[in-house]
């Protein structure tokens, strides 16, 4: 009875904290989404957490376990969502700014579904938008929202699907309710094609299971095409599993077509070593059903698709002549990270400090999943006959695990050939991916520890286990959104910015080039400008921006030889002075822009100012508008 007293305060506190978020939308741009979000959400969804997770260690075994399960999905899609709790106008400054463009193109009928790499985000985006007549930026945050929601549901699937225990189920829920694939480096909770497709393929990875553990009609390539189609229909020759593996292959190739390459080569490895090691040299006995059918059809769609893009051959040279150059030693592997890292030295931060905030309880998920897979790799060599094996997962339970330790021995080079070089901000993307195996693993070994614990000991060890599950919760939840916690500035892209960049794109000098406070307005010019199509950004966009208070006062000084634009938004200012601690810009520097001669302040609607900054040799100022 205590249980479901404890789920009813939980719900409540949840549903309460989120319409309490609902109800104070943000007005401004906010540099820290955690700071900024109503306390009474942060105390309703620590509520829900602490009753979801003390109702299953009580008992992991019955429907109100079940259901606390679905207290901690909510609470976790609660968390996930408030960009669009608290309605912010877009979120996420980068990439999706130019997704954001390129979804408003699509959906005014200026852009083709086959002119972009990744359609599969925008056209669901102008679909939705469409269908519900939202705004073009609300319809992509829900996109977002609903990608991150089929995550946390399919997580605890996929080891259902792979154990049938429900211990083990629950504790890879709560694994997953972690958020351990954010990195806040190359991936995020925005529209980000890439992230996204992280994000639906546990839903491939729940298919995955359910195929190569069901019921085997073929046992190979041969008896696949031989086998007498006459006696059944093709969809259970083939296998409903294995159909649904197609379709969802193909749309993570919509999605993104290298999260597609990533299962590609997933699925290569599963069809060699059940066609030959397997077969031939008898590491391991596998009543797993094959995926030849699944493999060949989405290598086939995925040659068709890629091969209309230029930029797969580029990213492609890029790839393989950093991993050139690291071995040769003429280039330096991890060079971005190293970039972000004297970034982070240049605030007074420290590498403990970055490990543990955002990587150390991964770290530990990671050692976790490489545990599980050692164990089973061992026996898969040391012992053929699986009934020695002391566990309590079946056979072909531990037959996917082996499958998943091998895939990861091919998978593993093949990332971090991604680290070297100017292109290791990627590597961190493909850790993203690779996150989904280590949580599941992960979880898979939890449940080993614990099935070992004496029940003597049970009571003692689960106020532990409900303390670290608290810390991994705090810790990893901390950083699912960057702010200054971690030395960074939230992705809020604010009413004001918005308005502010339309108005100023609207009314620009056609020649006039924009600079910036780090970074020109490209990205803006991308989401903003009608007609800016793929690779089609207005050159005046993306000028030589200043990079700290010297190049700004450089610029105001009129050194240049032609008049500049000067878009300064409250997100500039914010992030130079509060994230990262007036490292290159001083909050005088940035107040004080208007005040210097040769400087016109044309432009104010209280969180964005556009600047005319004149050269030495004179020029005439627009003329002033406040909006």
């Amino acid at each position: 009875m205590w249980r479901k007293l404890f789920l009813t305060v939980g719900f409540v506190a949840v549903a309460a904290g989120t319409a309490f978020a609902w109800q104070t939308p943000a007005t401004a741009y906010e540099v820290s989404i955690y700071a900024a979000t109503p306390l009474p959400f942060w105390i309703g969804v620590s509520i829900g957490f602490l009753s979801a997770a003390v109702v299953t260690l009580r008992s992991c075994r019955d429907r109100v376990a079940g259901l606390a399960v679905a207290l901690g999905l909510v609470t976790t899609v609660a968390i996930g969502a408030l960009p669009v709790v608290r309605s912010y106008r877009f979120y996420g400054r980068a990439d999706p700014m130019t997704h954001l463009g390129w979804a408003t193109e699509m959906l005014a009928g200026r852009m083709e579904f086959g002119e972009v790499f990744y359609p599969g985000g925008h056209s669901t985006t102008a679909l939705l938008t469409d269908a519900m007549g939202v705004p073009i930026e609300r319809g992509m945050l829900l996109v977002a929202a609903l990608y991150f929601a089929m995550y946390a549901l399919f997580i605890p699937l996929i080891a259902k699907a792979l154990s049938g225990n429900r211990e083990m189920t629950v504790i890879a829920a709560f694994s997953g309710f972690m958020i351990l694939p954010i990195n806040q480096i190359s991936n995020g909770l925005f529209f980000h094609t890439y992230s996204m497709a992280m994000w639906f393929f546990p839903v491939f990875l729940y298919a995955l299971v359910k195929h190569i553990k069901s019921e085997r009609e073929v046992d190979s390539i041969t008896d696949l095409l031989l086998s007498d189609l006459a006696e059944g229909s093709v969809l259970d020759t083939v296998g409903a599993w294995n159909v649904l593996l197609a379709v969802l292959g193909v749309t993570l190739i919509l999605i993104h077509p290298q999260v597609a390459l990533n299962v590609i080569i997933l699925l290569g490895t599963l069809v060699v070593l059940h066609a030959v090691v397997c077969k031939r040299l008898d590491l391991f006995v596998s009543d797993l059903r094959p995926v030849y059918g699944a493999f060949v059809f989405i290598l086939v769609c995925w040659l068709v698709w890629i091969f209309q893009f230029d930029q797969v051959f580029s990213v492609g040279e890029r790839v393989i002549i950093s991993t050139y150059e690291a071995i040769l030693g003429t280039a330096d592997a991890g060079e971005s990270v190293e970039a972000r890292y004297q970034s982070a030295r240049s605030v007074e931060a420290t590498l403990p400090e970055l490990f543990v905030k955002l990587f150390l309880v991964p770290t530990v998920y990671i050692a976790l999943g490489f545990s599980v897979v050692a164990y089973t790799l061992w026996h898969s060599f040391g012992d053929t006959d699986r009934r020695n094996i002391s566990t309590d997962v079946d056979p072909l339970s531990r037959s996917v695990v082996t499958y998943f330790g091998y895939a990861g021995l091919v998978l593993g080079p093949f990332f971090i050939a991604h680290f070297m070089g100017p292109i290791s901000h990627l590597f961190f993307r493909h850790y993203g991916f690779g996150m989904m195996f280590a949580i599941v693993l992960g979880a898979v070994a939890v449940h080993r520890i614990g099935v070992t614990i004496p029940s003597g000991w049970l009571k003692i060890a689960k106020p532990l286990a409900l303390g670290l599950l608290t810390v991994a919760l705090a810790l990893s939840l901390l950083t699912v959104f960057t702010s200054p916690y971690i030395y960074n500035a939230t992705h809020h892209v604010s009413d004001r910015h918005v308005n502010g960049y339309e108005t100023a794109i609207e009314h620009r000098g056609e020649e006039i080039q924009w600079s910036g406070i780090r970074n020109g307005p490209g990205r803006e010019f991308d989401a903003l400008l009608p007609g800016t199509g793929r690779n089609s950004r207005l050159e005046v966009s993306e000028g030589s921006s200043t990079y700290n208070d010297a190049e700004l006062q450089a610029l105001l000084s009129g050194r240049r030889d032609a008049a500049r634009y000067l878009p300064v938004s409250e997100i500039d200012v914010e992030r130079e002075v509060i994230a990262y601690r007036e490292v290159r810009y001083s909050r005088e520097s940035l107040r004080q822009i208007g005040t210097r001669p040769g400087v016109h302040h044309v432009q104010d609607n209280g969180g964005f100012d556009l600047y005319y900054v004149t050269p030495r040799g004179g020029g005439s100022a627009p003329a002033e508008t406040d909006v």
